[in-house]
C-alpha cells in the first residue's frame, strides 16, 4: 500500500509506474447520495493518500494532526477520493490526483470523496478489471525457457524464490538481505515488458547506474503485465557483488 501526502511539495516523488486500463471507470451514483462529500480545503491539505497495489484509487490513508482536514472535521480516514476541481480522479494514479492539487489555482482546492470501501466504491463503477494474473518469461542459460502464470501486482522474487529459483549473484544466495534493497544483488534483465514492471526508485538506480536500463532488482520490481525475464545477467566491472 502506497502513502502519498496531500502537500504539493511530495507529490510524484520516486514512485513507480502503474499499468492502467485504457477504459477509465465511471462512477454509477446520484450527485445527492448520502455517500458523497464535497469540501474546499487548503492546497496543503494535511492528508495522507494511500492507493491500491497498482498506485491507483487514491484514499485517505490518514490526517495530519493539526491539518487543515483534521482541523475542518468533514474528511474521515477510509474515504475514497473521487474528483480534484471537477475533474474525475477515479482509479487514476495517486500520482496524477497529488498533480492535479498542487495545479489547482489559489490557495484552496475543491475535492469530493465517497464515504465507504474501495470495493464499494468499484462496486457503483462501470470498469473493466484488470487482469487477474500476467505471463512471465523466464530465461536462465543453458536451460529452455519456462513460463509462469502469477498474480497481477506479484513481487519478481518473491515468486522466484518460493519456486526454489535463485536470483542472487554468486555466493550472495547465502548472505543476500533477504529482500530488504540492501545488498544489491538480485539483478535480473527485463528482456521484454520493462513497462508492465515498476519504474526504477533513485536507489535502484544509483545501484544499477554502470548497467542497462533494462536492468531491475527483483526484490523491488512487481509486475503488471507479461515480461520475459533473464537471469543472472552480466553486470558491470564495478557493481557491488559479495
Amino acid at each position: 500500500w502506497g502513502s502519498w501526502t496531500g502537500s504539493a511539495a511530495r507529490a510524484g516523488a520516486g514512485r513507480a509506474r502503474p499499468v492502467l486500463s485504457e477504459q477509465q471507470p465511471t462512477l454509477q451514483l446520484s450527485r445527492d447520495d448520502p455517500r458523497l462529500l464535497s469540501v474546499s480545503l487548503d492546497k496543503v491539505t494535511g492528508i495522507d493518500f494511500g492507493c491500491d497495489l497498482s498506485l491507483c484509487w487514491p484514499y485517505v490513508l490518514s490526517l495530519t494532526p493539526g491539518g487543515a482536514a483534521e482541523r475542518q472535521a468533514e474528511v474521515k480516514v477510509g474515504d475514497q477520493l473521487l474528483a480534484i476541481e471537477g475533474e474525475s480522479v477515479i482509479g487514476q494514479p495517486v500520482a496524477s490526483a497529488m498533480e492535479r492539487i498542487a495545479a489547482a489555482e489559489g490557495k484552496e482546492v475543491e475535492m469530493l470523496f465517497f464515504r465507504g470501501s474501495r470495493e464499494a466504491l468499484q462496486a457503483l463503477c462501470a470498469v473493466e478489471q484488470g487482469p487477474a494474473t500476467i505471463t512471465l518469461t523466464l530465461q536462465r542459460k543453458d536451460q529452455p525457457d519456462e513460463k509462469f502464470q502469477l498474480p497481477y501486482g506479484c513481487n519478481l522474487r518473491d515468486e522466484l524464490i518460493s519456486r526454489g529459483i535463485n536470483v542472487y549473484q554468486s555466493v550472495t544466495r547465502w548472505t543476500n538481505c533477504n529482500g530488504k534493497q540492501l545488498c544489491g544483488t538480485c539483478i535480473v534483465d527485463v528482456v521484454e515488458g520493462i513497462e508492465g514492471c515498476t519504474r526504477r526508485s533513485l536507489d535502484e538506480a544509483s545501484t544499477l547506474r554502470e548497467n542497462p536500463e533494462t536492468y531491475k532488482l527483483a526484490c523491488i520490481t512487481n509486475l503488471y503485465g507479461d515480461v520475459t525475464v533473464k537471469l543472472m545477467p552480466k553486470v558491470g566491472a564495478a557493481q557491488w557483488t559479495r
